[in-house]
């Protein structure tokens, strides 16, 4: 066997140096941030002034990831039950069906969408009012 200089191989790893003068694909997150879409899936926001606490988005959870707890401050006068939807996110799948069912159209999601917490029990989310 001879042994043979490999000219591409040996240049070869140096053409990654091209990618050092080109401007990033990506964001600089905390400086710059990404722009609406419109339909996105972030997190679930609630109108309380028209909830009327049926409970629909409690049912037709595949995941089981929404029940009905009392509220914690004023809500609609019709809302006979006295109950509105709390979201675990470790189990929503962010499907929409709990949207899509809101016969008030009280429960929508909204673009914000980052949230971090070494805290699980955190993830139990009231949404927030509009």
């Amino acid at each position: 066997m001879t042994w043979s200089l490999d000219i591409k191989g040996l240049i070869g790893p140096f053409s990654a140096l091209k990618f050092s003068v080109r401007p990033p694909h990506t964001l600089d997150y905390p400086r710059e941030k990404r722009q609406d879409v419109a339909g996105y899936r972030g997190f679930h926001v609630n109108n309380l002034a028209t909830c009327v606490g049926c409970g629909n988005c409690q049912d037709i959870c595949m995941n089981e990831a929404i029940d009905m707890v009392k509220a914690p401050g004023e809500i609609n006068r019709k809302n006979a039950s006295g109950l509105i939807p709390r979201i675990d996110y470790g189990r929503c799948c962010w499907c929409g069906l709990c949207v899509d069912v809101c016969g008030p159209d009280s429960l929508r999601f909204e673009g914000d969408c980052i949230y971090a917490s070494p805290d699980a029990d955190s993830f139990l989310y009231m949404p927030k009012d509009e």
